[in-house]
C-alpha cells in the first residue's frame, strides 16, 4: 500500500491491513505501558470568541480610481448588453447532447471525447481521481466513460467548460485564474461530502458547488480585458469584493446561456438568500450556504469565521447534534485539500 492510498484510507475511515508480528514481538509489546498521550482534535468549526452565525458579506475596501472604473463597467453589464459570455466548448457540448438520451451509445460518447485531447485527458484524470474511486488506474477513455456514468460525465463537461472559461484569456492574471478555479473545485468537493448526510444527490451537489459562483468567471474575464488598458493590476481583496457584488447576477446569465438544469439555474441566481420555508430548493440552497461558510473557514474562500454548530443553516438542516456531521467536520479540511489537488488540472 502506497503512502497516498494509506492517507486516503485514513481520511475515508477505511482500515489499513494489520501489521503482522511474531509471538515474541507480541509479548514484548504487551509488556509496554500505554503512552500517556491524548489525541487533540482541532475544532476549527468552533473558534474561540466567534459568535457569527450568518454568512458575512465582504466589506467594501478602499477602491482605487481604476477599481471603481471596473466596478462601473461590471454593473453596466447586468443587462448582458455588450457582454460576451463564456461558451461551452464544442466537444463538451456535443457530449452533453448525447448524454441527454437515456440510451446513449458509450462508444460514440468515447469517440467524441477522444477527438479532443484536452477533454480525453480530463476524463481519464477524473475517472482515476479519489473522488470517483480511482483505486485501480485505467488508461482507456471507453473504460473511463463506463466508470463515470452519465451524471458524472455531464458534471465533468461542465467542469471543463468552467475551466476553459477561467483560463481562456491570454496574458491574464494566472493567480486570479487559479484562485477562481480552486475555489470552484473546493465548492464542489464540500458539497459532495455533505450530500450523504443532507439527503441530496452527490452528483447534483458537486455540480451546484462547482458552478454556483460561475459568475466570478465573468468578473475575471472583464478584469483581464480591462487591466491592460487601465494600466492596473487588481489585488485579491478588490477582486473578492467585485465578485461578491456582481457574481450572482452574472452567474444567472451564464447558467441560462449554458442551458444548465432549471434547478441549478435557480440555485445559482439566489444562493446568497436564506431560503423560505416554501422554497422547493430550500435544502439544496441551505447546504450550499453551509458549504460556502465551511470553505471560508478552511481557506478556500474569502476568510470568515463562524460558530458553525450554532449557525442558522446548521440549525435549519438539523445537523447540530448529529455525530456523523461532527465526524465529517474533523476530516473535511484534509479531504477537500486532497480532492482539489487530485482534480486541479
Amino acid at each position: 500500500m502506497g503512502w497516498f492510498d494509506w492517507l486516503f484510507d485514513m481520511l475515508s475511515g477505511q482500515s489499513a491491513e494489520p501489521v503482522r508480528t511474531s509471538d515474541a514481538d507480541a509479548t514484548a509489546v504487551a509488556t509496554l505501558e500505554p503512552p500517556d498521550t491524548q489525541v487533540v482534535i482541532d475544532r476549527w468549526w468552533a473558534p474561540e470568541g466567534v459568535t457569527a452565525t450568518e454568512p458575512q458579506p465582504i466589506a467594501r475596501p478602499d477602491l482605487s480610481a481604476e477599481a471603481i472604473a471596473l466596478e462601473n463597467i461590471l454593473v453596466s453589464h447586468f443587462d448582458s448588453h455588450d457582454l460576451t459570455l463564456p461558451a461551452i466548448p464544442r466537444a463538451a457540448e456535443k457530449v452533453i447532447q448525447r448524454l441527454g438520451n437515456r440510451d446513449y451509445d458509450i462508444k460514440k460518447v468515447s469517440r467524441d471525447i477522444e477527438e479532443d485531447q484536452v477533454l480525453a485527458g480530463a476524463v481519464l484524470r477524473m475517472s482515476n481521481s479519489v473522488i470517483y474511486g480511482g483505486r485501480v488506474k485505467i488508461a482507456s477513455v471507453h473504460r473511463a466513460v463506463s466508470r463515470l456514468g452519465a451524471n458524472a460525465l455531464r458534471t465533468l463537461m461542465m467542469h471543463q467548460s468552467l475551466r476553459a472559461a477561467a483560463f481562456e484569456g491570454k496574458g491574464g492574471d494566472r493567480a486570479l485564474c487559479d484562485l477562481v478555479w480552486n475555489r470552484s473545485l473546493a465548492g464542489g468537493c464540500v458539497m459532495r461530502c455533505l450530500a450523504p448526510i443532507t439527503g441530496i444527490d452527490p452528483e447534483e451537489a458537486f455540480m451546484m458547488g462547482l458552478l454556483h459562483d460561475v459568475g466570478s468567471v465573468v468578473v475575471l474575464r472583464e478584469v483581464q480585458k480591462h487591466e491592460r488598458s487601465l494600466n492596473y493590476e487588481m489585488d485579491i481583496a478588490t477582486f473578492d469584493y467585485l465578485c461578491w457584488e456582481t457574481h450572482q447576477e452574472f452567474g444567472e446569465l451564464v447558467a441560462e446561456n449554458w442551458g444548465l438544469p432549471g434547478d441549478i439555474q435557480r440555485v445559482i441566481a439566489r444562493h446568497h438568500e436564506h431560503p423560505t420555508e416554501d422554497n422547493p430548493l430550500r435544502r439544496e440552497t441551505l447546504v450550499l450556504m453551509l458549504a460556502d461558510m465551511i470553505n471560508a473557514m478552511i481557506g478556500f474562500a474569502p476568510a470568515a469565521q463562524y460558530d458553525l454548530l450554532n449557525s442558522r443553516v446548521v440549525h435549519d438542516l438539523q445537523l447540530a447534534d448529529r455525530e456523523d456531521f461532527e465526524d465529517l467536520l474533523i476530516e473535511l479540511p484534509g479531504v477537500v485539500e486532497i480532492n482539489v489537488a487530485s482534480v486541479s488540472f
